[in-house]
């Protein structure tokens, strides 16, 4: 009989504390796509991008009629010149077509280096900001369906976009 009730108070011991310990988790989630895409910050800078990319392009279309006015002006000469003269204007065009290709590298890296000098603050202070009110809110956890990884949203799980708005001020 002793034995029984020892065995019981064990487990009513056990199954009490795994509900307390059940019942204290508090679970958020937050798409966080869309806080970027609302973050006035995003929208400057995306702007900031896009003139950097919109300067380069100009200078890759300048390079590129330079080039096409070489070609035809080569195709247009080329039975009348001189073999040194046309391999001088052979190792021109092929100077001009490897500029164009270091460039276009260089201006590749450099819209990813910019991108990622302006990305990179807004960013910060949205993961800043979702963690304060993760801690804030006593949230166990909060994830980003933005990722695609997660593969249940009960409707325990709270969306805390509304705090996380409200934490950065935007309305």
């Amino acid at each position: 009989m002793k034995r029984i009730l020892k065995v019981t108070l064990i487990a009513l011991f056990l199954f009490s504390g795994v509900n307390t310990f059940a019942q204290t988790l508090k679970f958020g989630h937050i798409d966080s796509n869309k806080l970027l895409s609302i973050m006035p910050e995003k929208a400057e800078a995306q702007k900031q991008i896009q003139a950097k990319a919109a300067e380069y392009d100009k200078q890759i279309k300048d390079m590129k009629a330079e080039y096409q006015t070489l070609v035809n002006a080569y195709v247009k000469d080329r039975e009348s010149l001189s073999e040194a003269v046309r391999a001088d204007k052979e190792k021109e065009i092929q100077d001009l077509t490897n500029r164009m290709q270091t460039f276009d590298g260089f201006a590749q890296q450099e819209l990813q280096k910019t991108q990622n000098e302006l990305l990179k603050p807004i960013f910060n202070k949205a993961s800043k900001a979702i963690k304060d009110v993760g801690a804030e809110n006593g949230f166990t956890y909060i994830f980003d369906i933005s990722t695609g990884v997660i593969l249940f949203n009960s409707a325990d799980s709270q969306d805390v976009m509304a705090l996380v708005k409200a934490k950065l001020g935007i309305q």
